[in-house]
């Protein structure tokens, strides 16, 4: 019976063993959920740092990236704006190189304006913003500082 008592009590030993080992593993797991825990909240405070953007949902492109597009530039508001900062006549190309643009194109949305009314060119073919154009300027100008203008006057 001794050997029986000796064998069982052996056996309680074992499980003791066992739980204290399971207790270390499980203390062991604790530690790792609280520092992921810890990771994940620092970096939730990262993103919010900067303002939340995830960089792979950006809508502009980067141009280094190939594949991407580059958002969409208003070539006509960019060639008005330029000319009326400029306060003078500007040929066509120097205005594509003002708005960084390619010369062709620059030269039908210059055509497409003066059909407008918006632009005049002169005998030297040099252009300039008309009445018009400078209407349209003080527009969105006034729109850009809290007015707000209606869709008809755009």
């Amino acid at each position: 019976m001794s050997t029986l008592l000796e064998r069982a009590l052996a056996y309680l030993d074992a499980l003791e063993a066992d739980r204290r080992a399971a207790l270390a593993l499980s203390e062991q797991k604790a530690e790792e959920a609280r520092l992921i825990k810890a990771r994940h909240e620092g970096f939730q405070a990262a993103m919010e740092m900067l303002g939340g953007e995830n960089p792979v949902g950006n809508a502009e492109a980067d141009p280094e990236q190939p594949g991407r597009r580059r958002a969409r530039r208003r070539i006509p508001q960019l060639i008005l704006r330029e000319l009326s900062f400029s306060g003078q006549a500007m040929s066509a190309s120097q205005i594509a190189k003002a708005i960084d643009y390619n010369i062709e194109r620059t030269q039908t949305a210059l055509t497409r304006l003066e059909k407008a009314g918006q632009l005049l060119r002169n005998g030297e073919g040099r252009w300039a913003i008309g009445i018009t154009a400078t209407a349209r300027l003080h527009e969105h100008a006034a729109a850009g500082n809290g007015k707000s203008a209606s869709p008809a006057d755009v």
